[in-house]
């Protein structure tokens, strides 16, 4: 489940890791300003990364606020694997890393092979 949610919705460990905070205080509202300061990263970023988390289902966006979130997966599967993915980053944060730089990789490998040329005679194409 943490290896999914990875893969589908973690894009870098900015990401993860504001995902962490908001996980960690779910009572507190947040902008991306106030995590900004708390992480040490561009406020411009983190606006951008909630806005990525809240479309994922990940956190809420705070009914008639202006860019305030809490964490608030859209699912209790989400959730736990949020949890897990919690665990799994202060277990073995080496191996959190590695799975979500390793994805561009996987990316780029999809996107290259739709241009690989194919034999003479492939039904394929």
């Amino acid at each position: 489940m943490v290896r999914r949610l990875i893969a589908e919705n973690i894009d870098s460990v900015e990401q993860l890791e504001i995902l962490l905070l908001l996980f960690q205080h779910p009572q507190r509202t947040w902008n991306a300003e106030s995590v900004a300061r708390e992480l040490r990263v561009s406020a411009l970023s983190a606006g951008e990364r909630l806005e990525d988390l809240n479309y994922d289902g990940l956190v809420a966006r705070v009914d008639g606020s202006a860019g305030e979130y809490r964490y608030g997966p859209e699912t209790p599967a989400l959730d736990e694997a949020v949890r897990g993915l919690s665990t799994a980053y202060a277990e073995r944060r080496v191996t959190v890393i590695n799975l979500i730089f390793s994805k561009p990789v996987d990316k780029i490998r999809t996107f290259a092979d739709a241009f690989r040329l194919r034999k003479k005679g492939d039904d394929n194409g």
